[in-house]
């Protein structure tokens, strides 16, 4: 495995501080743009953190250049879920201004409903919503070769009708879509990452 320069954005949450930590463990260098550097944690001689945001474009340009793979995470909410669709565009269009041919995009909740009545399930659809739309702006994306993460939609159980969040998370790239326990997410994330750039939608070279 050739060890890689990773740009790691929104890293000050739970999930991105074990995604850089098992990254660091791996051999990788990572950039993790967060926030407030002061609030993350971690200490590596691989590790550098550094001021940034995911809602502007020119931070994803700027702290891109130079990587070999960009992996942003952003959560959706319910109360914007829009944002999240504009942030995946965001990722999109940065990393290919910074000369980076890999993205992997986590815009998984990693949370569950708070209860699993139809009113809940209802204002949660915004947030599948927006999981969907941002992955149509990747299945649209011809020049990166793309990997994203997203949640499965709640679903209504049998025995007594309520909704429940479930335990896999959906990984989809240019060559297909699988699904992995969240137990598994970090290593499998990380495995999207080290993949070696594929010959992007092959299957159209093969309808030729």
């Amino acid at each position: 495995m050739n060890t890689q320069k990773i740009a790691l954005f929104g890293a000050s949450g739970e999930a991105g501080r074990q995604l850089a930590e098992e990254a660091l463990k791996r051999g990788h260098s990572v950039t993790a743009i967060v926030r407030d550097e002061t609030e993350f944690k971690l200490k590596h001689p691989n590790l550098r953190v550094v001021r940034g945001e995911t809602k502007k474009a020119e931070d994803i340009v700027r702290y891109a250049k130079g990587h070999d793979v960009v992996i942003g995470f952003h959560v959706p909410s319910k109360e914007n879920p829009r944002e999240h669709v504009e942030v995946a565009r965001n990722f999109i269009e940065g990393t290919k201004k910074a000369g980076v041919q890999h993205l992997v995009t986590v815009g998984h909740t990693f949370g569950k409903l708070t209860e699993g009545t139809q009113e809940a399930y209802d204002a949660y659809k915004q947030v599948t919503q927006a999981q969907n739309e941002a992955l149509k702006l990747f299945r649209n994306e011809k020049e990166l070769n793309w990997s994203y993460a997203l949640g499965v939609q709640p679903e209504r159980r049998e025995d007594n009708g309520k909704y429940q969040m479930s335990s896999e998370i959906r990984f989809a790239n240019p060559m297909g879509e699988q699904r992995v326990d969240v137990k598994n997410f970090t290593e499998t994330l990380l495995d999207e990452a080290e993949r070696s750039t594929p010959e992007l939608h092959s299957h159209e070279d093969e309808e030729l």
